[in-house]
């Protein structure tokens, strides 16, 4: 290389809290440096007596400072390198050349990791449709048991120290004035926070330590089958394991549904199933069992499809923030952590790298405004560019440990579609013929939408309301499909039509009747014989 990079100590100043206690944190830090701000953090808190509740704010800034300090250090060095290349000290040749090979490296480093990947990939699809199966698919469903097991004793320690504390608070401000005061209550609540950010640390860490656990474990198992050793399933810890009484599983809701079989196409016509599902959006993701001891089939059959060409898809309607803190995501969310995703990474490290690529999206679409037809000069300019992802864009997230969910179309949705009067040209709609087209060059024949574009029933939502809307959907969705002949990639096998849960049985009969009358439905001919 240019220059080896050297050390150095410095001291890092951060100050913390809020007037008029205000405290400032001295620490030694040698640059550059590989330690975790939110490591130093925890253990600066510890080793001075801080309150717990500092630890985000120390950690933030301290990792500003060493970035800062970081950034300082780098422009010195390069000085000093470009200072040696102006006076002849370094020979230009022996730069390239250390580049050239730090960068071969790199790349095959890389090579080596997506190879990895596809090669664990291959020996699963080979293991899951071989005898191996039974035992690969029940290591999966022990492993599931034990996170699931986990999470919720995990939710019900903080159930308990909340509902503590608020009797807690409760008694205490009930007799402010007389045996209390002010500052009992203040230093109660700051204790209280504190003793709650400390159980979620400690249960946090459990969990990605048996994540972690299983995940080695899982590894292991599936390269040791596919070389044919004699293997040893993993055992789940005692701790982990769950009680005879315990029912992991959700059981099975009763559903309203109907289905049925279309030919599409303007020439060569292609068979298509249509089902109209009344269901909560979050019950195609969860395993349906009365018996957690007994392997759900839709845990069977999301493996065994896992790596092919029939894949399952789901249109999810969320709001323009790309996590899990609020509403719907949230549930999705616990839905997604209440088992260990053992192929892909974790639903919050996908958000985080799609919140990192939105800017690329937003300087494209500054670079690459829509053309402006309109050649009247006191038209109204073109609205500026959000910030942020709009209605009709989605985001894709996958999945191995949902139910009948291997992709998830994470879709923007906002308040214009509580309207009746959205037409085919809505944002929201262009967006599914979007999902229609990356679900077939992504080998996705299962597509699960949901139908009146809302994930639950409101006031304003009333029959002629519910008709006009699937009416809409129906037309766009039937266009989209006899467009899918063009676009190549995978046929849509199957497209599910879902409405909330809860919806009335005659709404739903009358969303039933619209559905062959929009579509055509195949019927037998019957000919009689004289």
């Amino acid at each position: 290389m240019v220059a080896a990079t050297r050390n150095e100590d410095c001291i890092c100043e951060v100050s913390i809290g809020t007037e008029p206690r205000v405290l400032t944190v001295r620490v030694p830090v040698s640059i550059p440096t590989s330690v975790c701000p939110v490591e130093l953090a925890h253990r600066l808190i510890q080793h001075h007596n801080l309150p717990i509740y500092l630890h985000n704010e120390l950690s933030e800034k301290l990792k500003i400072a060493i970035q800062d300090k970081t950034e300082e250090h780098y422009r010195q060095q390069d000085k000093r390198v470009i200072q040696s290349l102006q006076e002849g000290k370094i020979n230009i040749k022996d730069v390239a050349a250390a580049w050239a090979n730090k960068y071969a490296q790199v790349n095959k480093r890389q090579e080596d990791e997506g190879c990895e990947n596809e090669m664990l990939a291959t020996m699963y699809h080979s293991l899951v449709h071989s005898p191996a199966a039974a035992n690969l698919i029940g290591l999966e469903h022990s492993f599931s048991n034990a996170m699931s097991s986990l999470v919720s004793q995990r939710e019900h320690a903080l159930k308990e120290i909340s509902e503590r504390q608020t009797r807690e608070m409760s008694e205490t401000v009930s007799a402010v004035g007389v045996h209390f005061t002010d500052d009992d209550v203040n230093n109660l609540a700051a204790r209280h926070l504190e003793d709650s950010q400390l159980m979620e640390v400690q249960w946090d860490s459990t969990i990605s330590v048996l994540k972690e656990d299983q995940e080695r474990d899982f590894k292991n198992f599936v390269m040791e089958s596919f070389a044919g050793r004699e293997i040893t399933t993993p055992v789940t810890p005692k701790d982990f394991i769950l009680g005879s009484d315990t029912v992991m599983t959700e059981a099975t809701e009763p559903t309203q549904e109907e289905s049925f079989t279309i030919h599409l196409g303007a020439q060569m016509k292609q068979m298509h199933n249509l089902r109209l599902l009344s269901a909560d959006v979050l019950q195609l993701c969860k395993y349906q069992s009365h018996d957690a001891s007994a392997i759900p089939p839709q845990r069977i059959q999301t493996s065994m499809s896992l790596y092919s060409h029939n894949l399952n898809g789901l249109v999810l309607l969320v709001d323009d923030r790309i996590n899990t803190y609020t509403g719907i995501k949230r549930e999705f969310g616990r839905v997604c952590g209440r088992t260990t995703e053992l192929h892909f990474p974790d639903l919050e490290d996908q958000l985080e790298a799609t919140r990192d690529l939105v800017p690329q999206v937003v300087q494209w679409r500054r670079d690459h405004p829509p053309p402006q037809y309109d050649c009247d000069e006191e038209a109204a300019p073109p609205p500026p560019v959000p910030q942020h992802l709009k209605a009709g864009d989605f985001y894709i997230t996958r999945h191995s440990n949902l139910a009948d969910v291997h992709v998830v179309f994470h879709m923007i949705v906002d308040d214009s579609l509580r309207s009746g009067d959205i037409n085919s040209r809505h944002p929201v709609i262009l967006g599914l013929r979007n999902v229609l087209k990356i679900a077939c060059l992504g080998d996705i024949t299962t597509l699960t939408i949901p139908l009146l574009l809302t994930n639950s029933m409101s006031e304003e939502m009333t029959m002629s309301w519910c008709q006009k809307r699937a009416e809409l959907v129906y037309k766009c969705i039937k266009g989209f499909m006899m467009e899918m002949a063009s676009w190549g990639g995978a046929e849509m096998k199957n497209m599910q039509f879902l409405v909330p849960k809860g919806i009335s049985e005659d709404l739903f009969q009358h969303l039933a009747a619209m559905l062959p009358n929009i579509f055509r439905v195949s019927n037998p001919l019957v000919v009689k014989s004289s």
